[in-house]
């Protein structure tokens, strides 16, 4: 389903109302906002989910596709660390 709507000179732009009555939106639902490339995305966020493990489970996918070992960040966050005592005076 496509529309087009404008953005407003608050930033707020208009859903569409078939595609609210198709998700099932209502006034006070909350929805997630990011940007990929060029690309808005909007996800709504159920009653029954946490933003930050919905925000996280995205974030442990790129990190998995990556190939990103537990070993590696342990390694980042002691190299940061070192260097900042390092620098203490």
């Amino acid at each position: 389903m496509l529309s087009i709507s404008t953005v407003s000179s608050k930033g707020q732009v208009v859903i569409p109302k078939s595609i609210r009555e198709k998700m099932g939106l209502i006034e006070g639902d909350r929805i997630l906002v990011y940007a990929t490339g060029d690309i808005i995305v909007l996800r709504r966020i159920r009653k029954e989910e946490n933003v930050l493990s919905t925000v996280s489970a995205s974030v442990r996918e790129k990190i998995m596709d990556r190939g990103v070992r537990v070993k590696d960040v342990e390694e980042a966050i002691a190299s940061v660390r070192k260097a900042k005592a390092e620098s203490s005076p």
